[in-house]
This record gives C-alpha cells, sequence and structure tokens, in this order.
C-alpha cells in the first residue's frame, strides 16, 4: 500500500476548457515535506482528447437541415395526411353545399335527336317518303314545393360543411401538438447529451485526479478503478444519449415530411408556467373554441337537418314544366310546339322506404347527441387537466432547476474536500451521479412543461398568447 504524505492544494489560475466551452480552475499540488510542485497537466491531456473526438460527430451534424419550431409546425401542416384528408372533407362538403342551395334553382334540359331507318315513312306535308327524322326539345322545370326538404337539406349541408371545418381545425392542433413535442423532444435530447458529455468530463477529470495522488502517493488504488468506473458509467450515459438524439431528429424529420434527420434551431425550454385564466375561464373557453366540441355541434346539427329531410318525404311536392319542341323530316326541323305542366305528387305507400330512412335518422341523431354532450364534459375535463399539468410541471421544473444549482455547489465542496483529503471517493462519485441525474431531470420537466403547454393550446384551440 503506498505511502501517504502531507499535502495542501492551491489555486492556480483559471484556463479555457475546449469541450464544455467555458474556464475552469486549475489546481497543483504541494507537498509539504519537499519544495515539489506536480501540476496536473493529465487533466488538459484529457480534455483535448475529448475534444478532439466530439468535434467528429459536431462536422457530421453541419449537414442536417435546422429548422425552428414555427419552420417545423409549417411543414407538418402542409405534410400531414390527416390534414390533407380533412382539407377533401371540406372540398366535398362544400360540393355538397352548393348542390343544396341548387335545388332553389331552375332545372333547363336542351336535347336533339337525329334518327335514320330502313323503313321509309310518309311525310305528310311533302307527300315524299323518307327515312330521316329531326327532333330538337328545350324543358324548364322548377320545383314549387318540396314540404320542406330543401330547406332541411340545404341546413344540413351547411352543418356538413361547418363539422368538415372543425374536423380540420382539429386535425391541425393535434399536428402542431404532436410537431412540438416532437421538437422539444429533440431539443431535449440534445441538452441531456450535453448534460452526459458534462458528466463524461467530470469524471475524467477526476480519474486524472485521482490517478495524479496516486503517482504521488496520496490515494490508493482504489480511488483509480472507481474513478474509471464512473468514466465507463458516463460513457454508456454518452451512447444512449447520442442514440436518443439521432432518434429524435429522425421523428422530428418524420413529422415534419422528410425522409432524413433534421435538427431542432436552439430553443430554450420553458423553465416556468405562464399565469393562467381562471377554471371557469378555462372551461368557457374549452365550450366556445374546442375543435372536438365545435365538430360535435356541427355533427349534432347536421344529423338533426337530416332527420327533418327524412320527414318531408310524407308530404306532398309540386313542380312546373314547361317545354318547346321542333320536329320535321328534313334538317331543320320546321313543327313546333309547346307544352306546360303542374305536376303534384303525394308517395302514399313506399315498401316502407320512408319509414326506414327516418329511423335511420332520428338513430344518428341521438347518437350526436350523445356525441355533443360527451364533447362538451369532456373539453371542460380535458382543459383542467392540461391546466393543472403545466402548473404540476412548472413547479416540478423550477425545483429540479434548483436542485441543479445545490447539486452543483455540493459537488464543488466534494471536490474541494476530496484534494484535501478529506473525504472519500464514493462521496465525491455520490455528488456526481446526483448532478448528473439532477440535470437530466431538470431538463425532462422542462420538456414536460413545453408539452403541456401545448397540450393545454390544443384541448382550448386557441393559443395561450391570445387568451386575454
Amino acid at each position: 500500500m503506498p505511502t501517504l504524505r502531507p499535502f495542501r492544494v492551491s489555486q492556480e489560475g483559471r484556463r479555457a476548457d475546449p469541450v464544455a466551452g467555458s474556464r475552469r480552475d486549475v489546481f497543483i499540488l504541494e507537498f509539504l515535506d519537499r519544495d515539489r510542485v506536480i501540476r496536473t497537466s493529465r487533466f488538459a491531456a484529457v480534455a483535448l482528447g475529448a475534444a478532439a473526438l466530439s468535434s467528429i460527430p459536431a462536422r457530421a451534424q453541419d449537414t442536417l437541415q435546422v429548422l425552428t419550431l414555427e419552420q417545423a409546425v409549417q411543414m407538418s401542416l402542409d405534410a400531414d395526411p390527416r390534414i390533407v384528408a380533412a382539407e377533401s372533407g371540406i372540398s366535398t362538403a362544400r360540393a355538397g353545399l352548393q348542390q343544396a342551395r341548387g335545388a332553389y334553382l331552375p332545372t333547363l334540359n336542351v336535347s336533339s335527336t337525329y334518327g335514320n331507318s330502313s323503313n321509309e315513312r310518309l311525310d305528310p306535308n311533302s307527300g315524299n317518303r323518307v327515312s330521316e327524322s329531326y327532333t330538337a326539345n328545350t324543358q324548364l322545370g322548377y320545383e314549387l314545393y318540396s314540404g320542406g326538404r330543401r330547406g332541411a337539406e340545404r341546413r344540413s349541408a351547411r352543418a356538413q360543411v361547418d363539422a368538415a371545418e372543425a374536423g380540420l381545425r382539429s386535425e391541425r392542433y393535434t399536428a402542431v401538438l404532436t410537431t412540438t413535442a416532437a421538437f422539444y423532444a429533440a431539443a431535449a435530447a440534445e441538452e441531456v447529451l450535453s448534460a452526459a458529455r458534462q458528466r463524461e468530463q467530470r469524471a475524467q477529470q477526476q480519474l486524472s485526479f485521482a490517478q495524479t495522488r496516486l503517482d504521488v502517493g496520496t490515494a490508493t488504488r482504489s480511488d483509480v478503478l472507481r474513478a474509471e468506473l464512473e468514466v465507463g458509467n458516463a460513457r454508456v450515459a454518452v451512447i444512449d444519449a447520442e442514440a436518443a438524439v439521432r432518434t429524435s431528429r429522425l421523428e422530428l424529420g418524420r413529422r415534419v415530411g422528410m425522409g432524413t434527420a433534421v435538427r431542432p434551431a436552439p430553443t430554450p425550454l420553458p423553465s416556468e408556467a405562464p399565469a393562467l385564466p381562471s377554471p371557469e375561464r378555462l372551461a368557457a373557453l374549452a365550450l366556445e373554441r374546442s375543435p372536438e366540441v365545435l365538430s360535435a355541434e356541427a355533427d349534432l346539427r347536421a344529423s338533426q337537418a337530416a332527420t327533418r329531410a327524412s320527414r318531408a318525404a310524407y308530404l306532398p311536392s309540386l313542380r312546373a314544366t314547361a317545354g318547346y319542341d321542333w320536329f320535321a323530316f328534313e334538317f331543320p326541323p320546321s313543327e313546333r310546339s309547346w307544352s306546360v305542366r303542374l305536376t303534384a305528387s303525394l308517395p302514399v305507400f313506399n315498401g316502407f322506404q320512408r319509414e326506414a330512412t327516418v329511423t335511420r335518422a332520428r338513430a344518428a341523431q341521438r347518437t350526436a347527441e350523445a356525441t355533443a354532450r360527451d364533447a362538451a364534459v369532456l373539453a371542460r375535463t380535458e382543459a383542467a387537466t392540461a391546466a393543472e399539468e403545466v402548473r404540476a410541471a412548472g413547479a416540478r421544473a423550477a425545483i429540479t432547476t434548483r436542485a441543479v444549482e445545490l447539486a452543483r455547489q455540493d459537488l464543488e465542496v466534494q471536490q474541494e474536500r476530496y484534494q484535501l483529503g478529506a473525504t472519500t471517493i464514493l462521496e465525491l462519485q455520490a455528488s456526481q451521479v446526483t448532478l448528473a441525474d439532477a440535470e437530466v431531470a431538470a431538463v425532462r420537466d422542462r420538456q414536460a412543461l413545453a408539452t403541456a403547454l401545448a397540450q393545454l393550446e390544443a384541448v382550448l384551440g386557441v393559443p395561450l398568447s391570445e387568451i386575454q
């Protein structure tokens, strides 16, 4: 076992650290039994080696496309297939509304016929036998009364357009939420990787110092072995963090419609929750602006109008038509005639088709009513839940941020005590692990806060910045 000689530690100054991107303290050991100074030059060698290794992935990252949150959200809105489908649904619903409005307009039909036959006929005008004939017809019609069917169909079509637009809004907020969560996940992964690399750097410095102390006889081989173990654990954490960064970047790339990894632009994660409206205000906003509530209410209006339209089949209808005809065996046709008709129709029995239609419409209306009630209750619940999650995440972020400061101060104390020989390496490593865990926990809690804010906006259907 090596002999421990008395020594003291003093600070020489500060040097630039190429790994951490900051300046770090440089210490020297002075032995009390001889005039000899051993500088911890091994620290610099370890730092330069780590910087060389870290520069390789940094150069590879330069080729990745960097997107801000606003750019990522806009690209996801353009690429999301559900949004494209929702936009197509709006086009279809508007076409149905246009058709329902067209039912109030008259119909106009123009037709002509040319005929030729092997059987000749006698033309009474000319007295000749002919085989050809020419006809032309123009017919104008208008439905005077439909039993309320046209009005019900128009209201149903209008409600379907509203439902399609609300569905698009819901899909857009869902896409914004998922893209925002993916963006913050990628940003958090990079912060976790930075924390893991700092842990590895601290472990390397600890190993270098432990080896130096062993060389001069102020530490044991066990200190070096435990320091090497911490270096290995820190390296594993870096490997895991690098894998998480690659995965999160690929997921962000998929969200924005790209087949490659995408880097998030440097964006600070929120560290505290903003002031939120009162629970009553949040509930009112959820009922008023929630995409799910608006969509369910529009579906209910459409089903109610469809029920009224189905009942119109029991009422009579009245239609007026007028026509003008041309006919002759020679072109152009010279025989002309006109006609005017007024047709009333009252269906008496059609094999229970009306009854089946009304029953299906009523069943769909009951389902829509239940869905609308549930959507209103769910919106209020989700708004309250999301608000509580924002408050809880803000509190957790504040606590873990403070925990990082405390853990860093504790590590500084333990480092000084270990350098003075007043503590063991086990206590020093425990402080190092505590700081690493606190740094990761702080990042995760700030990520959770950012996601919770996006979730609340998706539930309310309005950005928090627009809420008065």
